[in-house]
């Protein structure tokens, strides 16, 4: 039981492991979401490539990896999102675009070009609100 223990504490979050994985040092500090002007001024596939690639930073941050090893063509599940990564992407997301999917859209993705069409398609609406008024 001691040992366990001391296993435990050994590879508390920020200590070096022997698998190599990065810790939130090796990390991106910053995620930047696109502007809403960012995306209002661009065309339907840049919208795309900015928010799939903000989405790819994000899912790199609650996955605890760098977002260029996202793959983009797996489930969020084979990812590694679960409950509560997604709820953790889903209340990042929220903060940072002002809209974010529910948790079962995000757990159900296809990949991260089907959710990013579904954040495109929340953000149009908001979008086009926002430029209206």
């Amino acid at each position: 039981m001691d040992q366990a223990l001391l296993d435990w504490f050994r590879t508390a979050p920020g200590d070096p492991d022997e698998s190599g994985a990065p810790d939130d040092d090796t990390l991106p500090a910053d995620v930047t979401p696109p502007t809403r002007t960012e995306l209002a001024a661009a065309s339907p596939a840049r919208q795309e490539r900015l928010i799939g690639d903000y989405l790819c930073q994000e899912l790199g941050r609650v996955l605890h990896c760098p977002a260029g090893q996202v793959d983009r063509h797996q489930t969020m599940t084979d990812l590694g999102v679960g409950s509560m990564t997604g709820l953790e992407l889903q209340r990042r997301i929220r903060a940072a675009l002002g809209v974010a999917p529910d948790l079962p859209t995000i757990l159900r993705a296809e990949n991260t070009p089907a959710l990013t069409l579904r954040l495109v398609d929340l953000l149009g609406t908001t979008t086009a609100g926002a430029l209206s008024a």
